[in-house]
């Protein structure tokens, strides 16, 4: 019977949606030895199937020796690509969070597209002025690692009438009007008028988002990062091109250091918005959901979906 750990924040509404699945019989070949949200004092050598956060996760993942499958709680795994232990099969949460981020994305696109801070600003200085508005018809998105999470953004975009680009390592996904790979980079940041960097954080991703990038950018366009903070290669950089209007806004939700600083720049900074990790966050419904489609599939001996690649990062 294998031996199940839930680590998680969350982890009372999964030990309880685990129980529920238990008491009608379909899930009773399993045993749950540890749920929590730490694994400070857990059995770590008995575990063998685990759903949990991959952070928490990483701090014990070489002391559970016989752990053949992890059910990550976030999309975000690669505190567990830093780790030793690469022998389990690892599952993400593909097809979770692209509602989530079609609205986040969309929702900041039109404030700034709709004139929103000026408007705001006008009305507080009781001051009556009329903008010249163009719709977000014919205008083009850049999409930076479109995959799961990035089709659902790309569907609502192009919902609005609006091209959308991609910008991937290899694949060429057919919702993209056109495809550019990293070493195009600094012209796909030419060509589009609002960018989503949806990558994961892997070595090619480090750092491309530079001063030359910045430069590369319309003066219109709009950056917005909601998927790891690594590719921006200094904070500065970006700073600099908002303070020096060589492009129009950003909207940050992710960042090298959380919680911010009360110091760092991005606080100050003109037509920068923070959103505080929270433009997609994890939903226990839909996470339990896709851990019992694949907890079933394991114990039959069927490939699982979701599965990531530790050594890629994605």
């Amino acid at each position: 019977m294998p031996k199940i750990a839930i680590i998680s924040r969350d982890y009372s509404a999964y030990k309880n949606a685990l129980h529920d699945l238990q008491l009608t019989g379909e899930l009773d070949d399993v045993e749950l030895i540890w749920a929590n949200e730490h694994a400070n004092g857990a059995p770590l050598s008995d575990i063998e199937y685990a759903l949990a956060n991959p952070n928490i996760m990483s701090e014990y993942i070489d002391e559970c020796v016989n752990l053949t499958w992890l059910q990550s709680t976030w999309a975000g795994i690669n505190a567990l690509g830093n780790k030793p232990k690469r022998d389990y099969q690892l599952t993400g949460l593909k097809n979770v969070f692209g509602a989530q981020m079609r609205e986040y994305v969309i929702a900041y696109l039109l404030y700034f597209q709709r004139h929103i801070p000026e408007l705001i600003s006008n009305q507080q200085q009781r001051q009556w002025q009329q903008y010249r508005i163009p719709t977000l018809q014919n205008q083009t998105m850049g999409i930076m690692g479109l995959g799961s999470i990035g089709k659902d953004v790309a569907i609502a975009a192009k919902a609005f009438g609006m091209r959308v680009y991609s910008l991937n390592a290899m694949s060429k996904p057919v919702e993209a009007d056109r495809h550019f790979n990293l070493a195009q980079l600094y012209e796909f940041a030419s060509k589009v008028d609002v960018i989503v960097n949806l990558l994961p954080h892997t070595n090619q991703t480090t750092g491309i988002c530079d001063v030359t990038f910045f430069e590369n950018m319309k003066a219109h366009a709009i950056f917005i990062n909601a998927g790891r903070s690594n590719v921006i290669n200094d904070d500065n950089d970006l700073v600099n091109a908002l303070n020096n209007r060589r492009i129009r806004g950003a909207v940050i939700d992710v960042f090298k250091t959380e919680p911010l600083s009360t110091e760092h720049p991005f606080w100050d900074t003109p037509n920068l918005l923070m959103t505080n990790h929270t433009a997609a966050t994890s939903q226990h419904e839909l996470v339990f959901n896709v851990f019992k489609n694949n907890l079933r599939k394991k114990l039959q001996g069927l490939p699982l979906d979701s599965c990531i690649n530790i050594e890629q990062g994605y």
